[in-house]
């Protein structure tokens, strides 16, 4: 999903979830759960389709904002528990809810 899809999306009310996920000390990106019959998953990229990375929450709480986004599952994966996990990882199981 591109960030004006994003910003459609949100003024349609077609967004579900948003999750910002940080996997230890790489950059944060946006996964952007929407639809209205078939819900679908993507990470938020820009127009030349490579995945938007943030440096800190204040630049994902931006992008958010703009979209008209107050709320987002904060995703902190640490590398251990990747190499400790069974065949897939449950992130989303363990999410703190942001409001901004």
């Amino acid at each position: 999903m591109v960030k004006h899809e994003f910003v459609d999306f949100s003024k349609n009310r077609l967004i579900k979830k948003v999750r910002l996920i940080e996997s230890g000390c790489s950059p944060i990106v946006i996964e952007v759960e929407y639809g209205s019959d078939r819900v679908r998953k993507e990470l938020l990229k820009a127009e030349d389709d490579q995945v938007l990375t943030f440096k800190n929450i204040s630049q994902v709480y931006d992008v958010c904002r703009d979209a008209g986004i107050h709320e987002a599952d904060l995703v902190q994966v640490i590398p251990h528990d990747e190499a400790c996990a069974g065949r897939y990882l449950s992130y989303d199981q363990q999410a703190m809810t942001l409001r901004f």
